[in-house]
């Protein structure tokens, strides 16, 4: 009977709730929430898509040999795609990702918080592979950077906070982040 007991309290426990963004599985989705609304002291994640961009690639004759790939929507070229060969990668799956080498600069922070990376992606969604009126194979894809971050709240006094940093991938800006935190009750030790 005392383990039925245990058991009961240890499942109902494991199904209570919590905040949203308070997991690494279930992030704040940053293009929703630009404050967010938590207890002092407890870590939040938010996710955040950089970068989007769609393609064509077309090939270079009627055997799909070799293809032309040009930047349909998003931001000019950068000096290397994520993807060295998306056609070809798009030929045995659907979507595909791959580690990002990027880092955050910390801007601006109220004392004890910070901002961190928990993963960084470059995505691949490829479309399907056509025949334009040529005869020539054509594939559309998307690629894209998925950012989770890691946000350090200590536990503080309530009221709104500001912090502020940079996302950098080498030597180029990709964004700069501005986001207000309310914190409510502290959450002490």
């Amino acid at each position: 009977m005392r383990y039925a007991g245990l058991a009961l309290v240890l499942w109902l426990a494991a199904c209570a709730p919590t905040y949203l963004g308070s997991v690494p599985y279930y992030t704040y989705n940053l293009e929703d929430f630009p404050i967010f609304t938590s207890p002092a002291g407890q870590p939040l994640y938010g996710l955040k898509r950089y970068e989007e961009r769609r393609w064509t690639a077309v090939a270079r004759g009627p055997s799909g040999f070799g293809f032309f790939i040009t930047l349909e929507v998003g931001l000019s070229s950068r000096a290397s795609p994520p993807f060295a060969n998306p056609v070809e990668r798009c030929r045995f799956a659907s979507s595909d990702e791959k580690p990002a080498d990027v880092r955050v600069v910390l801007l601006e922070a109220p004392p004890g918080f910070g901002v961190s990376l928990e993963q960084a992606l470059y995505k691949l969604q490829c479309g399907r592979f056509e025949r334009d009126q040529q005869g020539f194979e054509v594939l559309r894809y998307t690629t894209w950077l998925d950012v989770i971050y890691r946000f350090k709240l200590p536990p503080v006094a309530p009221g709104t906070y500001a912090l502020r940093w940079q996302l950098w991938e080498g030597e180029q800006l990709i964004a700069e982040e501005d986001r207000r935190f309310t914190l409510t009750a502290a959450r002490w030790p």
